[in-house]
């Protein structure tokens, strides 16, 4: 199975149904299609082929969200950059994987200008957002006008379920980060074992506000799409928008670390007066969670809980503690929230 293969079936069936919100801004699946595969068309058209890798500097958007499915139509490799670390060490992640083509969004140009002269491989740069004046920077592209020009039809290339999907850069605990290249049957497999536990249904909406360049937020905006799901994307995290959007928003779904989800608890005053009349599923990662934290998360929000736990290797879901095993948890037997949970194989 390939990754947009679930993003074609949902075109096909429900055209009309929301993709992704972010602000005034609603795209539909039928949309989404459109400009992915403009962009996809794109890619080719700067002379990318299948395998090329293509970098990606930006907070969340629903551009980001449409490079990840333009790259599985077209073969070309997305590599998500964290936008937190220093331009030398973006330098060191381009120059390994090797990128062709850098998406960066308009306040870092200034900083890759400052890198430009170290890369070795990247020959495109393009500005997605609204950018400054380019009048300026003329080795820079506008993504609006690169990709409205492009034809809206399915790219020719073919894809296999063995192609690279992505390739994402983790860091362990000493040197450089590495380069994981993922395909789109280790994440079509990993999301088979994973979605049962995650309630992710059709039109429901996903709360992104975790980031498009980590592990988890990539595989669940997968998980979404290939569920027709809408992606509720937000650009960064804050505490009090959250939970704005939890109850006034209609969100099903929403992935938190530990500590955001600590944070939505204490940043606004009404947090435990709103409804949350649709919120089915917090799902949290990256950390275990206090069991107070977890309490106070419950009486709350009155929803179930899962935690993911995994690494950007392994696609990137190892173990899942359930709703169930948390209620068991409060139900006698605390010492589970010290667990990881199952292993999904």
């Amino acid at each position: 199975m390939r990754l947009h293969d679930f993003l074609d079936f949902h075109v096909r069936e429900h055209p009309e149904s929301p993709f992704a919100t972010m602000g005034d801004r609603t795209v539909t699946y039928g949309e989404a299609s459109q400009q992915i595969n403009r962009l996809a068309n794109a890619f080719s058209s700067a002379g990318l082929k299948k395998g090329d890798r293509v970098a990606v500097l930006s907070k969340n958007s629903v551009e980001y969200a449409f490079i990840y499915f333009a790259g599985a139509k077209s073969g070309v490799v997305p590599v998500p950059l964290n936008y937190r670390l220093a331009p030398h060490e973006w330098t060191y992640i381009l120059n390994d994987s090797q990128a062709k083509m850098l998406i960066a969004s308009p306040q870092y140009q200034e900083a890759v200008e400052g890198i430009r002269s170290g890369l070795e491989t990247v020959a495109h740069f393009v500005c997605v957002g609204e950018p400054d004046d380019l009048s300026s920077k003329p080795d820079w592209t506008d993504y609006d006008r690169w990709v409205s020009g492009q034809d809206d039809s399915p790219p020719e290339e073919y894809i296999l379920a063995d192609d690279d999907l992505y390739q994402m850069y983790t860091s362990g605990t000493t040197g450089h980060p590495k380069g994981v290249v993922l395909t789109h049957k280790s994440l079509a497999a990993n999301m088979a074992q994973s979605i049962p536990q995650l309630k992710i249904a059709p039109n429901r909406r996903m709360l992104m506000v975790t980031l498009l360049y980590h592990a988890a937020a990539t595989f669940l905006v997968f998980c979404c799409v290939s569920q027709g799901g809408c992606l509720w994307i937000h650009e960064e995290f804050y505490p009090a928008e959250v939970v704005r959007a939890l109850d006034e928003d209609d969100i099903g779904w929403v992935l938190l670390v530990p500590a955001m989800l600590q944070a939505c608890l204490v940043a606004s005053p009404d947090v435990a007066q709103r409804e949350y009349a649709h919120l089915g599923v917090i799902t949290y990662a990256g950390s275990p969670i206090a069991e107070e934290t977890l309490v106070r998360g419950l009486e709350v929000f009155k929803c179930d809980f899962v935690q993911l736990y995994g690494q950007t290797e392994l696609s990137p879901v190892a173990t899942i503690m359930t709703a169930e095993d948390h209620r068991r948890a409060l139900n006698g037997q605390p010492g589970l929230l010290l667990s990881a949970g199952r292993s999904i194989l």
